[in-house]
């Protein structure tokens, strides 16, 4: 089978990973003396995959360290009200390191005296110039297609790897519990290629279906929100219909009523306990349309449609294994449609909005 960059990349996933869990003192150690122990209120701001990264990392950020943490829009951290900077930090991440929304909030950041890390691929960026700390996400070769797939998934272990080394510094994990983390990552790492090929094999049994989709709806709960969110971005930027994702009691207030016969459904079945509830969702629009997809655990009556995935699935780390169908899933069918990811649609969109530097 031919596949494009953005498919390699998805392939070349589990290296970048092992490569920051092994290299994570080197890579964030230099930046954690420098933030207080006093921090209480974190403020993760990015736009698109790096908010999805945000809202991906904050369960385990928040169980390890004493912080609250708040996944922000840019846009939206602007008009946020700060009563009081003193136990702050705000962290921008952009993959380029261009955004201009991301590097406005570090400016209103610093206006207020609380310290900024920025997050980026590029060193010598200008959201790395401006930030007062820096933070690599390090994804070996540097991504060239639009729609970035290392890039997430590093930016999410990369906030993670920040907050355990933050917390082992100061002494607020302990030596077992650190290092079990450490374990966890690791044996959910080790499982990716078999995922990979699995996912392969299920993308192309059901590529032909979607190819010509007119729109597409991704729906799940609990932490998995934040593969909803990237998953339907990759597939929009890619596949280039519109494609929603939805936090399934979300859908239920009202979504429903646009199914019809053509509507097409990817669900996140992953261990929660709301998972016979998403089971029960899919089961009642399966008798609307034909086109529902299911990516989880075991299933009774499982289809060539479902992508059983999971096996001892681990409740914070999954995020890491749910997120390659639905990024090999966007490469596939980009292909299938004669789009090159690597390339924009509207080339010049930026420059005419003024929203990246």
């Amino acid at each position: 089978m031919t596949v494009n960059l953005m498919h390699q990349y998805i392939l070349e996933e589990k290296e970048v990973l092992l490569h920051l869990l092994e290299n994570r003192k080197k890579i964030v150690g230099s930046v954690i003396p420098s933030v207080d122990k006093e921090v209480r209120n974190v403020y993760i701001i990015g736009s698109g995959t790096s908010y999805h990264a945000a809202v991906a990392a904050k369960p385990l950020i928040e169980e390890v360290t004493n912080w609250e943490v708040h996944p922000t829009y840019p846009t939206h951290f602007m008009q946020e009200k700060i009563s009081d900077s003193k136990n702050n930090l705000v962290l921008g991440i952009s993959q380029g390191g261009s955004s201009l929304s991301t590097i406005n909030g570090i400016k209103r950041a610093q206006k207020m005296n609380i310290p900024t890390v920025g997050i980026s691929e590029y060193k010598d960026s200008n959201l790395a110039d401006i930030s007062d700390y820096y933070l690599p996400i390090e994804v070996g070769d540097q991504e060239k297609a639009g729609a970035k797939t290392k890039g997430y998934v590093a930016s999410i272990l990369t906030l993670m790897l920040f907050s355990l080394e933050f917390s082992e510094y100061n002494q607020l994990l302990s030596d077992e519990k650190y290092n079990n983390y450490l374990a966890r990552m690791k044996k959910t790492f080790d499982k990716l290629d078999e995922i990979v090929h699995a996912s392969e094999e299920w993308v192309y049994q059901i590529k032909d279906e979607l190819t010509n989709a007119r729109e597409i709806m991704v729906i799940g709960y609990g932490s998995h929100y934040a593969t909803v969110l990237e998953g339907a971005l990759k597939l929009l930027e890619t596949v280039r219909v519109p494609v929603i994702g939805y936090e399934m009691e979300e859908y239920m207030h009202g979504v429903y009523n646009c199914v019809s016969e053509d509507s097409n459904f990817i669900f996140l079945a992953s261990e929660h306990e709301n998972r016979e509830r998403l089971l029960a969702l899919e089961e009642f629009l399966s008798k609307v349309t034909n086109h529902c997809y299911l990516i989880g655990s075991e299933k009774t009556n499982a289809s060539q449609k479902d992508l059983i995935i999971s096996r001892d699935e681990d409740s914070i780390f999954s995020v890491f294994e749910y997120i390659i169908p639905l990024q090999l899933l966007s490469a596939v069918l980009a292909n299938e449609k004669g789009i090159d990811p690597a390339v924009s649609k509207f080339q010049n969109f930026h420059q005419l909005m003024k929203s990246k530097s």
